[in-house]
């Protein structure tokens, strides 16, 4: 026996579209509107993925806040020596182990000012920073300047002005005789490297190779350059 074969659907006017990119962007899923066992279509899945995002400016506060708080215990440990909040992006990088999360991450700020030209901007500093959490303990461990440049844009309430690059320390090693930073995707496949010598070892056995966080020198921070940290297989 032959079924009847489906109509098409007719294919979605002008108007149609113009009101589900309306839902899209501007309309609120509402969850509890759905009847109960009742299946979500592909348009309410994407409002309700696009809710559990935070939004652009809520990403901006969150950012501003973790920056506070990561000045907040450098300039106690710095008196005279204090920096503030600048604009540019805030980079961060998890990882779990034993039963600890630990953040380490990137940030920009400049030094406060005082006096006449204090309405002048200083000059913009990368700072690295490493956060904690176990047991109820949620808190900055390390906050320190680093001496890498800053060539990411100028913004103005988060918005770049126009387009530029941060060096990235996704391949960062140091020389354990001059100490000497550079990149060196493949160490395994050289024996001399450009300071002369064999003598090298990852920055941060955590990030290598899984986050672009520039890091300060190892010894500088608390956990992920040091034996025997091993989190990942040999071949990395």
């Amino acid at each position: 026996m032959l079924l009847p074969r489906p109509r098409p659907r007719p294919a979605p006017g002008p108007f149609s579209r113009l009101a589900r990119l309306w839902r899209r962007f501007f309309v609120r899923f509402d969850p509890d509107s759905i009847p109960v066992c009742h299946p979500l279509d592909r348009e309410q899945l994407e409002m309700l993925e696009r809710q559990k995002t935070p939004g652009y400016f809520e990403g901006l506060a969150w950012d501003r806040q973790l920056v506070t708080e990561c000045l907040q215990h450098y300039n106690s440990m710095h008196s005279g020596d204090e920096y503030e909040p600048a604009p540019g992006k805030v980079s961060q990088h998890p990882h779990f182990h034993n039963g600890i999360c630990w953040t380490h991450g990137n940030f920009v700020a400049r030094k406060k000012r005082s006096g006449c030209f204090s309405f002048l901007p200083a000059p913009r500093t990368l700072f690295f920073f490493e956060l904690a959490y176990r047991n109820g303990f949620n808190g900055v461990v390390t906050c320190t300047a680093l001496d890498e440049p800053v060539t990411e844009a100028y913004s103005v309430l988060g918005f770049p002005l126009w387009c530029s690059a941060r060096r990235t320390g996704i391949f960062d090693f140091v020389c354990k005789t001059c100490y000497c930073r550079f990149d060196v995707p493949r160490p395994g496949m050289q024996k001399m490297f450009a300071c002369g010598h064999n003598n090298v070892g990852k920055v941060c056995e955590m990030c290598y190779r899984r986050s672009h966080v520039l890091h300060p020198y190892p010894g500088e921070f608390a956990f992920g350059y040091h034996d025997p940290y091993h989190p990942y297989s040999a071949e990395c």
